[in-house]
């Protein structure tokens, strides 16, 4: 069985950049919406209310296998461009009853100031992240840089932002 989370994101553009914020993972849309209207009571959310995205995102699936050959996307962060495939029978994690996630990335610097981000994937446990790291490791473009993978253990539903920006 395929399962997928909901990934909040805050992505704007202004005159003189693009940014994004990583608002959480969730297991319900209900809840997303709640966090993206507690976020809008916030500096900068407020300024951009149009610019929240939710997207499912597929548990378990490596998405960037390729490494590092060049900067794709916006440099200094790379996101999928948009939702995930998500086969049409696939099921919300929320049925799996997971209080975490792992989400895996790597990050390549290009010079002192600036980091090119690739999110690798969502997974279930981290057993099963550290093996996709493990693997990743001994591909062409991130043989090279096998230190820089990041694990980060997200807790489902929760705030990852306190206050606004900007």
């Amino acid at each position: 069985m395929d399962y997928f989370v909901y990934a909040l994101e805050h992505i704007y553009t202004d005159e003189t950049h693009r940014a994004s914020k990583f608002l959480g993972y969730f297991d319900d849309p209900d809840k997303a919406e709640n966090e993206k209207q507690r976020l809008l009571h916030f500096s900068g959310f407020s300024d951009y209310p149009n610019d929240f995205y939710l997207k499912k995102v597929g548990l378990n699936k490596i998405n960037w296998q390729n490494g590092f050959k060049e900067v794709v996307g916006e440099i200094g962060r790379d996101y999928l461009p948009e939702d995930d495939f998500i086969p049409h029978y696939s099921q919300i994690v929320k049925k799996l009853n997971l209080k975490t996630v792992f989400k895996v990335s790597h990050t390549y610097t290009i010079h002192t100031f600036l980091d090119d981000e690739r999110e690798i994937g969502v997974f279930s446990d981290e057993k099963m992240a550290n093996d996709v790291v493990d693997f990743l490791k001994q591909k062409d473009g991130f043989n090279e840089c096998p230190d820089d993978f990041i694990i980060n253990e997200i807790l489902l539903n929760d705030w990852q932002w306190s206050s606004g920006f900007g």
